[in-house]
């Protein structure tokens, strides 16, 4: 018993963050993304790294390990990147603004941060204060007139948040983007389709090993758990989140991620530590009673990654498996989405260029686990919460929602002077099932989308530009009713 508290005080314990900075990088930046990846297949960058925000106490140590070290040009390129976005973290006090202009959204919202209406502006900062660090933004969306993409807009203050240092722990409160998973193309359970909802939690930052004479095996372990409400106007207002991940590195260069999410509460639910308990457990009549009586809506899944080396000149790539399902009767799960992909990166001649190139095929058509009997309308959906796994109508999870198909192609690269220069192919098979309660397509579509971008750092911050074209359009049956999207963007810090 001694021994196992002692496994659990140094879990909470051992190794403060680096700093006492902003404790994370959010989601949303492609680039930062990519340059994480070269350093972790480079194995500069150790421990789990496929749930986001990524805690920069993990990241920083990667930086130290770099240091003085002979990198290849394309691996010290990345390096730069990610210290010189380390260093702004550090100061004190961090300011940003941001605008987005598009003639309509993106349908497809992967992990790179697009505009989320036809306007998109925002004013924000960060402050560290001793142990605690704060920040606070206002922002302003004008929704699409399309509603696969539509989003709840006006004056919104939000993101707001604030984190509080706890030895290597961050507890955490307010709007905070999350992302779960190793996919570019958008977490399967959480992903950045839905603006952040209200949430508090508890962030392991940097991955240690549990000193315990079983666990030790895990390897490198990160723990995220977090509670949450969907604060608007739905079948029950303020419906409830928790959500938890462990994710672990039990070999060099590869990852688990365990995943689970409950969705109970809301006003005139039963709501309290039983509720809490009986979904928890999902044993009998526990849970999954097919009546009104079950305490709420459960999905869970996980995740495999595996990074690697090519040679010594800065090539590397990734190979990786996601899968999410509904709960079904005594917490057996049957109804599974899948998806699986991979990803080469490698230099372009010696002077720290690179370039990247990945492929995914998602099917989110609730299925058995290997193939067979389907489940039509299943994921994302539940007969007591009929809003679904959404907020601000859209999917929390896969931007497209359930029973849909894509297979993805993207290629980018980051020449000498730090312009990222980028492209897509993806072909997307909306509602196979033409399932009636699709938040996207009541119609089965299947069309190409092509994409093609740049993102241009200048002394006034950076650009970003995105031209889309889309063979046809959500819920226009019969119809071949294509479009063309131009969206662009400008970021500053400072």
């Amino acid at each position: 018993m001694r021994c196992m508290a002692r496994a659990l005080a140094g879990l909470f314990l051992a190794g403060a963050a680096p700093a006492l900075a902003g404790p994370w990088a959010d989601p949303g930046d492609a680039r930062l993304r990519a340059d994480i990846a070269v350093m972790r297949s480079y194995g500069l960058l150790t421990g789990p790294a496929d749930s986001w925000p990524l805690p920069w106490a993990q990241i920083d140590r990667g930086l130290a390990r770099a240091e003085g070290l002979p990198l290849p040009p394309a691996v010290a390129a990345a390096v730069r990147r990610v210290q010189a976005l380390s260093e702004y973290n550090r100061q004190k006090n961090r300011f940003r603004s941001e605008v987005k202009l598009a003639n309509e959204p993106a349908l497809v919202r992967g992990f790179q941060d697009t505009g989320r209406g036809d306007v998109d502006l925002e004013i924000g900062a960060e402050h560290d204060l001793s142990r605690i660090t704060f920040g606070w933004g206002l922002g302003y969306i004008r929704p699409g007139d399309r509603p696969a993409t539509a989003q709840g807009g006006g004056v919104q203050f939000r993101p707001l948040f604030a984190a509080m240092h706890l030895g290597n722990w961050a507890f955490y409160g307010g709007h905070v983007e999350t992302y779960w998973g190793p996919s570019e193309e958008g977490g399967l359970l959480f992903s950045t389709s839905a603006r952040p909802f209200p949430k508090v939690g508890l962030k392991l930052l940097e991955p240690r090993p549990i000193r315990f004479p079983v666990l030790k095996w895990l390897g490198p372990v990160r723990f995220d758990i977090f509670g949450g409400v969907l604060d608007e106007e739905r079948d029950f207002r303020n419906t409830a989140i928790v959500a938890m991940r462990l994710e672990f590195e039990p070999a060099s260069g590869v990852t688990v991620g365990l995943n689970r999410a409950m969705q109970l509460c809301g006003a005139g639910r039963p709501c309290g530590l039983k509720t809490f308990v009986n979904a928890f457990i999902g044993l009998g009549d526990a849970d999954n009673t097919g009546t009104p009586d079950e305490p709420g809506n459960q999905l869970a899944g996980f995740d495999l990654a595996y990074s690697f080396r090519l040679g010594r000149a800065g090539h590397g790539g990734r190979l990786f498996f996601e899968t999410v399902a509904e709960d079904a009767d005594n917490i057996l799960i049957e109804q599974f989405a899948r998806r699986g992909g991979g990803r080469l990166h490698g230099p372009l001649g010696q002077s720290g260029a690179t370039w990247s190139a990945g492929v995914e095929y998602v099917d989110t058509l609730a299925s058995n686990f290997f193939g067979g009997n389907k489940f039509p309308g299943s994921l994302y959906n539940n007969f007591i919460y009929t809003s679904g796994y959404t907020y601000d109508r859209r999917p929390i999870g896969f931007s497209l929602d359930g029973d849909t198909r894509m297979l993805s192609f993207d290629a980018a690269v980051t020449d000498a002077r730090n312009r990222r220069f980028h492209a897509s192919v993806r072909e997307a098979n909306l509602n196979v099932s033409e399932d009636e309660g699709h938040r996207i397509s009541l119609s089965n579509e299947r069309f190409v989308i092509g994409t093609v971008g740049a993102d241009l750092p200048t002394r006034f911050g950076d650009i970003r530009l995105e031209l889309r074209a889309q063979g046809d359009q959500p819920d226009t049956p019969g119809v071949k009713d294509g479009t063309v999207q131009v969206e662009a963007g400008w970021r500053t810090r400072f």
